[in-house]
C-alpha cells in the first residue's frame, strides 16, 4: 500500500479486518479447547454459520477429517485469506480439545519435543530498548519502498547501519519489507546491505509472485530470502518450494490452516532442508507448541509489548508462556495451557450460528 502516497506514513493508515476471533469448542463431557485467528467479524461469521454446523457432534480425535471438512466445504469461498483464517482457529480449538482429553501439552499430541529450548528474535524497530536482552536477533520494519525512491533507500541504509552499530556483529538482523518491493529494487537493496551482514530479508514481494521469488534467490547471494506470512494452506506452499522462491518459509499458523495443516507445511519444507520460521511463532501457544515439536523450526519470532522476562499482557487468555533472556522452554500445563481470564467476555462480541 506504500505506492499510494495516502497510506505510506503508516501501516495502520490502510490495515483492515479487525479484531480477533476467538473460538470455544465444548465437549459433551463439558471439557473444551480453545483457538484464535484473525480475521474479525467475517471469520467469525464462517465459523458459526457455515463450520459449526459441519462439526457440532464429530469426533475431537479426527483431526485430519475435521480439517478436510472445513476444507472442502468452503472451497467456493476459500483457499485464500479469511476462509483459511477460520479453518486455523477451529483446528488450534480442536487441538487444544484434543491435547486436554489426553491430559497432555499439546507439544506432546504434535509429536513430543524435538529439542529442549528454543531462541527467539525480536521484532521492532526500538533498538535502543531491546538490546542485549539475550535475543539472537532484531527484524526491522523497512520505513521506505520503490515509491520512495533513492531518498527512501538511502533512509533503509542508515536505519541497518544504525541497528548494527548498537548491537554489534554477534547479533543477526533482518528485514521486513512487508510485501512492499519489487524485484528490481530487492536486488540493488540487497547490494546496498551487503556491508552490514543481513541475515535474512522477509516478505519483499506479493505473495503470488512465485517466479519474482525465485529470481531474487538465485540472483541475491549476500542473504536468504524469507518469505510465507501471507501464503496459505500446503498448496501455496507447495508453489513456493517448486521453483526454489526462498530459502526460509514463515507459514502463519493462525493464518495459513492451523495446526494441522502447518504440520504439511513442514513436512513439504524438509524435503528440501528448508528451516521453517513461523510469522510470530513465539506470541501464541498452539505455534508455540508446533515449534516444539517440530524438528525444522530453529527459532521463535517475538514482540514486546510489556515487560521483559514477562508474558505479553492478553485481556483474553491466561497461562500465556515468556521466553526467559530470549529462550524459551517447552509450554507447560496441559492441552496448550490457557484459558480465559476472569474479565475475558468484556472484551468478547459473541456470534452464535444456530444449527440447522
Amino acid at each position: 500500500m506504500s505506492i499510494h502516497p495516502e497510506f505510506r506514513p503508516y501501516r495502520e493508515l490502510w490495515l483492515g479486518m479487525p479484531g480477533r476471533t476467538i473460538v470455544q469448542v465444548i465437549a459433551e463431557d463439558g471439557s473444551y479447547g480453545l483457538g484464535e485467528s484473525a480475521g474479525g467479524r467475517a471469520s467469525a461469521e464462517i465459523i458459526a454459520q457455515h463450520f459449526k454446523k459441519l462439526l457440532v457432534g464429530r469426533q475431537v480425535h479426527e483431526v485430519e477429517r475435521n480439517w478436510d471438512i472445513m476444507w472442502r466445504a468452503s472451497m467456493p469461498y476459500g483457499r485464500k485469506g479469511t476462509p483459511v483464517m477460520a479453518i486455523s482457529a477451529v483446528d488450534y480449538a480442536l487441538w487444544d480439545l484434543l491435547a486436554k482429553s489426553r491430559q497432555e501439552p499439546l507439544y506432546v499430541s504434535l509429536g513430543g519435543a524435538a529439542k529442549d529450548t528454543v531462541q527467539c528474535y525480536l521484532t521492532g524497530n526500538n533498538i535502543a530498548e531491546t538490546k542485549g536482552k539475550g535475543f539472537m536477533g532484531h527484524k526491522l520494519a523497512m520505513p521506505f519502498g520503490p515509491a520512495s525512491g533513492r531518498k527512501g533507500m538511502n533512509g533503509n541504509v542508515e536505519l541497518v547501519k544504525q541497528t548494527r552499530e548498537m548491537v554489534g556483529w554477534d547479533v543477526e538482523i533482518m528485514l521486513d519489507c512487508y510485501m512492499a518491493w519489487d524485484v528490481e529494487y530487492t536486488i540493488r537493496m540487497a547490494a546496498l546491505l551487503e556491508p552490514y551482514r543481513l541475515k535474512w530479508i522477509e516478505e519483499v514481494l506479493p505473495p503470488d509472485d512465485y517466479e519474482g521469488y525465485a529470481v531474487l534467490n538465485k540472483k541475491i547471494a549476500s542473504t536468504a530470502i524469507a518469505t510465507g506470512e501471507h501464503e496459505y494452506s500446503r498448496f501455496g506452499f507447495q508453489q513456493l518450494l517448486d521453483v526454489r522462491g526462498c530459502e526460509i518459509l514463515q507459514p502463519d499458523i493462525q493464518w495459513c490452516g492451523g495446526l494441522t495443516e502447518s504440520k504439511k507445511i513442514c513436512a513439504l519444507a524438509s524435503t528440501k532442508a528448508i528451516p521453517v520460521i513461523p510469522h510470530g511463532g513465539g506470541l501464541r501457544p498452539w505455534d508455540l507448541a508446533l515449534i516444539f515439536a517440530e524438528v525444522g523450526i530453529p527459532y521463535a519470532e517475538y514482540f514486546v509489548f510489556g515487560e521483559f522476562n514477562k508474558p505479553n499482557p492478553d485481556p483474553i487468555f491466561s497461562g500465556i508462556h515468556a521466553p526467559i533472556d530470549g529462550w524459551f522452554t517447552p509450554p507447560p500445563g496441559i492441552g496448550a495451557g490457557i484459558d480465559f481470564t476472569p474479565d475475558a467476555h468484556d472484551y468478547l462480541y459473541e456470534i452464535t450460528g444456530e444449527l440447522a
